[in-house]
């Protein structure tokens, strides 16, 4: 079956001298992996284009008993501006594919879900201030996609966040389930700021680095296998 796609690379493995495994999330048919020939000769336009974050078009030929498949022909689809040559946006925007290759189960295709995840990185690229809490956005909004979304808002009748229940509570616990005040007021900010503009947090770096860790602890309550992040890492030295 012949199909028009579009695509972005999340991770590329080497498979001989001149050819490699690109995995990659479509936007027709979710996660899949691809045996790419004649990436590592001597174009580096070729190579250039299956590294990670890079934006595709893609005509492929798709076959359901195939575990690898092959890209017929391949182009940019956006061209990064700035993102490639600012250290903050692309340790956010790795942040962000680091999340998704996590959260992503093979040929698991949502369509919106797709468009949402490949229009963030546009958005980062096209910033001119870059926006040091758009990976807290980014966990927020790309959980309603995953099926978790923080329901409800911050009251003062209910300013607890309850991560097992996905929303807010007049009931405070100490069970680790649910959230103080000013950690669940921070969620609901995050949910009620588009992501097109810059969230009213003032966040210091430790509060930053909290906010972080709690919404990675409430993606781990709800996904399996959403283990062992290695980007957060970068971001906490780096907003440090």
């Amino acid at each position: 079956m012949d199909i028009k796609t579009k695509g972005i690379v999340l991770h590329t493995v080497k498979y001989s001298e001149t050819s490699v495994i690109v995995r990659m999330y479509t936007e027709r048919l979710g996660l899949v992996s691809y045996i790419v020939n004649g990436v590592r000769s001597r174009s580096t336009a070729k190579a250039a284009m299956m590294q990670p974050l890079t934006l595709l078009d893609l005509d492929i030929t798709h076959r359901d008993n195939k575990n690898l498949q092959r890209i017929k022909e391949y182009r940019r689809a956006y061209m990064y501006r700035s993102l490639p040559f600012d250290t903050v946006k692309t340790s956010i925007a790795l942040f962000i594919l680091e999340v998704v290759s996590k959260s992503l189960k093979e040929h698991d295709a949502n369509e919106e879900m797709f468009h949402f995840v490949y229009d963030c990185f546009v958005h980062l690229d096209e910033m001119e201030v870059v926006n040091h809490d758009y990976h807290l956005q980014f966990l927020v909004y790309y959980a309603v996609y995953l099926g978790f979304p923080p329901h409800g808002v911050w009251t003062e009748e209910a300013p607890f966040f309850d991560m097992q229940e996905g929303g807010y509570t007049g009931r405070e616990s100490v069970s680790g389930l649910v959230l103080g005040r000013e950690v669940s007021r921070w969620i609901s900010v995050l949910s009620t700021t588009s992501m097109l503009e810059v969230p009213d947090l003032r966040l210091h770096r430790g509060q930053r680095q909290e906010l972080m860790h709690t919404l990675l602890r409430y993606y781990n309550m709800h996904l399996d296998g959403f283990t062992g992040l290695r980007s957060p890492e970068v971001l906490e030295m780096l907003f440090s």
